[in-house]
């Protein structure tokens, strides 16, 4: 395994979460679930972890809805046809849908850069086999 390390600042790498966010979140299908992601490891590209990365909103009767919820739903049925996941099997890439939701979420990115990306963890970027 090679391990390449880029520094960036935070300003850049926030502005990249936004413009790329299929280079960072992945859905990862887990006990019957999926769950938008993103994956951390140490300064050694060791102590790999995934984060579930979740919004919520509220419903006109005060509940709460991921606003991710529908987006992530689609995208597995769309790519699990597709056969687009990861060698393990259980990793998809985002969908346009979810990238464009993204996208417009600078406050979600700044919270990943500020409290995700705490404590020496690194941001790993997500590839996909097909």
């Amino acid at each position: 395994m090679i391990r390449i390390g880029i520094e960036v600042s935070r300003r850049n790498l926030r502005c990249d979460l936004l413009v790329h966010p299929g280079r960072y979140f992945f859905i990862l299908l887990a006990d019957s679930r999926a769950s938008l992601c993103i994956r951390t490891c140490d300064s050694q590209g060791e102590n790999i972890q995934a984060h579930i990365i979740d919004g919520f909103s509220l419903t006109e009767n005060g509940n709460l809805y991921s606003v991710f919820e529908d987006g992530i739903n689609d995208a597995i049925l769309e790519l699990h046809d597709w056969k687009m996941h990861s060698c393990e099997g259980d990793e998809y890439p985002l969908s346009p849908h979810l990238v464009l939701i993204i996208s417009r979420m600078p406050d979600l990115v700044d919270w990943i850069v500020s409290s995700i990306l705490s404590d020496g963890k690194n941001l790993v970027i997500y590839s996909v086999d097909s």
